[in-house]
C-alpha cells in the first residue's frame, strides 16, 4: 500500500479511531517505527513537498517500507475491530465463521444453533446471500454428518428456502441494475429531449413494472428500489411534482422500517437529497430547512457518508438562500459554517466528493461572488472548471459553466471576448445536439447586449418564457433575470 493510499486513509479516521489506533498499536511489541510514520501521516493534511520532506528525514534509504506496510496492517486490523458489532453483515459473516469452526471441533449442536441465528438475522434484515450461505452451510454440514437427525421433509424445505432466497436476490438485482441505469441516464444527458430518449425511457418503465408484478411478496428493498426508480423517472421526464410525490411516498417507507436501514442510511440520505432538490425545483423553498435538518441529524455517519452529508447540508442551505436573490445572507452563512469547522478538513472533504457534486458546488460559490459583486473572484473560480476537460462533465454541468462564464465577462464589459465566445458556445451546443430553448435564450439576449439591444423587452422575454423545467432550473442556476436587470439598468 503506497503513501498516495495510505495517507488520505489515516486522514479519514475519526479522533475516536485515531486514539483506538494509538491504543492498540501501543501495546505491539517490536520496532514502533509505524507509529512515527502514523504521527507524521497525521501531522500533514494535505499531501506535498513538506510530507515527503518529513518522510525522507525520519526512513532514509528504504527504511519506510516495513514501517508503511505495518501501519497499513495494523489501521486495518484495528479498524475492522472498530467497526466490527456495527454491521450486519460483519456480524452475519462472524456467525458462519463461527459455525464453521464449531463444526471443525466437533461441537456440531453449537455450530448449528449459529447458523440459525444466522438466517434469522439474514432475514430479519434481508440480507438473502447471507441466508443462502447459512443454508447451505447447514445442507453441508449434514452431508458430512451422513444426515444424521434429519428427514427428508426438512431436507426439502432447506432446499425450497435456498431456491426462495436465491429467486429475492436475483429480483432485487435485477431491480437495483434498473435503478442504476436510468439514474445513470439521468446524471450524463439530464431530463428527456426527444421521442426516441421517451421511447428508451418507456422501455426502462414496462420492464420494472413487469419486474415488479412477478413478486408474490415485496421486501423492503424492492420497495425502496421500486419508488427510487418511479422518482427518477419522473425526474427525468421533468416532472418535479410527480417525483416529489413518490419521494414522500418512500419517506413513509423508511420511517416505517427504521432498523433495516439504520446502520446503511445510504438511501436514507438520497432519499433526503431528492426531496430538496424536487423542491427547489418546484420553488417550495419554505418546506427545505425541515428536510435539511432531518440531514443534520444523521449526524457525521461513516460508511462513506462522512464528506456528503455536511455538504448536502451547507449546499441546500446556501441555495436556499441564492436562489431567493439572499447572496449577502448565503455569503455571512458560508463564512459561518468555516468558522464553525475546521476549514482545512473541511474543504478537504469537500474535494473527495464526486466530480459532479463537487462542481455543483463550485458553481454555487460562483453565484455568490457574482450576488455579492466579487465578479474576479467568482471568475477566478469558475475558471477551475473550464480547465476541466468537457467530456468529464456531464451536459447539465458543462453547459452551466460555460454560459455562465459568458454572463460573467459581460459584466465585465469585456464585449470584445464575447464576440468570439458566444459564438464558440454556440457551435459547441449544436455539436451536443439541438440546444434547449433555454440555453437559446441566453444566446440570444447575449447577442442583444452585444449589439446594444437589451432592454426591457428583453425581461419581459424572460419572464414570459415557457420552456420545460430543465430549462428553467438553468435560467436559475444562472441567476439569469437578475443579470438581465443589471445589465439593462
Amino acid at each position: 500500500m503506497t503513501i498516495d493510499v495510505l495517507h488520505p486513509l489515516v486522514q479519514t479516521l475519526s479522533k475516536s479511531e485515531k486514539r483506538y489506533c494509538r491504543l492498540m498499536a501501543g501495546r505491539q511489541g517490536g520496532n514502533k517505527g509505524f507509529l512515527q510514520l502514523l504521527d507524521i501521516l497525521l501531522r500533514h493534511e494535505q499531501m506535498g513537498q513538506s510530507l515527503t520532506d518529513d518522510l525522507v528525514a525520519a526512513f532514509p534509504g528504504q527504511t519506510i517500507e516495513p514501517a508503511r506496510k505495518h501501519l497499513y496492517h495494523v489501521v486495518m486490523q484495528r479498524l475492522r475491530q472498530f467497526e466490527q458489532l456495527k454491521h450486519v453483515d460483519v456480524r452475519l459473516s462472524h456467525l458462519l465463521h463461527d459455525a464453521q469452526i464449531l463444526f471443525e471441533r466437533g461441537l456440531v449442536q453449537f455450530s448449528q444453533s449459529q447458523l440459525v441465528k444466522a438466517q434469522r438475522l439474514a432475514d430479519r434484515h434481508e440480507r438473502s446471500f447471507y441466508a443462502i450461505l447459512a443454508t447451505r452451510q447447514q445442507l453441508e454440514q449434514g452431508v458430512r454428518g451422513q444426515f444424521d437427525g434429519l428427514d427428508e421433509a426438512t431436507l426439502a424445505n432447506q432446499h425450497a428456502l435456498v431456491r426462495q432466497q436465491l429467486e429475492r436476490a436475483q429480483t432485487a438485482l435485477n431491480h437495483a441494475a434498473l435503478y442504476e441505469t436510468l439514474l445513470f441516464r439521468y446524471q450524463t444527458k439530464g431530463t428527456v429531449s426527444s421521442a426516441a430518449e421517451t421511447l428508451r425511457l418507456n422501455d426502462l418503465l414496462l420492464e420494472e413494472y413487469q419486474l415488479l408484478n412477478r413478486q408474490k411478496q415485496r421486501s423492503f428493498a424492492i420497495q425502496q428500489q421500486h419508488l427510487h426508480f418511479q422518482s427518477a423517472y419522473f425526474r427525468m421526464i421533468g416532472e418535479g411534482a410527480g417525483s416529489l410525490r413518490v419521494y414522500r411516498e418512500l419517506d413513509d417507507l423508511f420511517q416505517a422500517n427504521g432498523s433495516l436501514w439504520a446502520e446503511q442510511p445510504f438511501y436514507y440520505v438520497q432519499l433526503l437529497e431528492g426531496i430538496l432538490f424536487d423542491l427547489r425545483m418546484l420553488g417550495q423553498y419554505a418546506e427545505m430547512p425541515y428536510y435539511i435538518d432531518r440531514l443534520r441529524a444523521i449526524g457525521i455517519p461513516a460508511q462513506g457518508l462522512r464528506q456528503p452529508v455536511p455538504y448536502l447540508i451547507l449546499y441546500y442551505s446556501l441555495l436556499v438562500n441564492v436562489d431567493q436573490g439572499q447572496y449577502t445572507a448565503a455569503y455571512t452563512l458560508l463564512q459561518q459554517t468555516y468558522l464553525a469547522a475546521d476549514r482545512a478538513l473541511f474543504e478537504r472533504d469537500l474535494n473527495q466528493l464526486a466530480l459532479p457534486a463537487r462542481l455543483d458546488f463550485v458553481l454555487l460559490l460562483v453565484r455568490i461572488d457574482l450576488g455579492i459583486g466579487q465578479l474576479s473572484a467568482g471568475l477566478q473560480r469558475l475558471n477551475r472548471v473550464l480547465t476541466l476537460p468537457g467530456r468529464s462533465l456531464p451536459r447539465t454541468l458543462f453547459v452551466q459553466s460555460r454560459l455562465l462564464n459568458l454572463l460573467v465577462h459581460a459584466r465585465l464589459g469585456n464585449a470584445d471576448y464575447l464576440n468570439y465566445a458566444v459564438r464558440s458556445v454556440s457551435r459547441k451546443l449544436h455539436t451536443m445536439g439541438a440546444p434547449a430553448a433555454g440555453e437559446q435564450l441566453v444566446l440570444r439576449l447575449l447577442n442583444a447586449w452585444l449589439a446594444g439591444r437589451l432592454g426591457a423587452a428583453s425581461l419581459a422575454q424572460i419572464d414570459g418564457f415557457v420552456g420545460s423545467p430543465a430549462d428553467h432550473q438553468l435560467l436559475r442556476n444562472l441567476d439569469f433575470r437578475a443579470w438581465a436587470v443589471v445589465m439593462h439598468t
